[in-house]
């Protein structure tokens, strides 16, 4: 924070020839060239955007809720998305509380 604060002051102070740093990059920024790499960046980058854009409102609508995004083989499925479901494991009385007992262990804090 130090080097940084001590660079904005001496960018702002120290005269580098007849202008201070920020003065020479302000004078450059202004120059007629300057302002067409920016209006160039301007169009081509906000033309990036805007697909990139559509891209993810097209990929959220696509995976709404209720449906998942399959990847890879589908296993026969639509190879885009399948409704969502509850899973379909049913876990035995016995595994619940093995499940919980191991829970828990992580829980306790371990003593010193």
């Amino acid at each position: 924070m130090g080097l940084l604060g001590a660079g904005v002051y001496y960018g702002m102070t120290v005269k580098l020839g007849e202008r201070t740093f920020f003065e020479h990059v302000r004078a450059i920024w202004d120059t007629k060239e300057t302002q067409e790499l920016r209006r160039g960046t301007t169009q081509k980058v906000g033309g990036l955007v805007d697909e990139a854009t559509d891209k993810v409102v097209k990929g959220v609508s696509k995976n709404a809720p209720g449906k998942v995004l399959m990847r890879g083989d589908g296993m026969g499925a639509d190879p885009e998305t399948i409704p969502a479901e509850p899973p379909q494991e049913k876990l035995s009385p016995q595994d619940r509380k093995a499940l919980r007992n191991i829970i828990g262990q992580g829980r306790i804090k371990p003593s010193e």
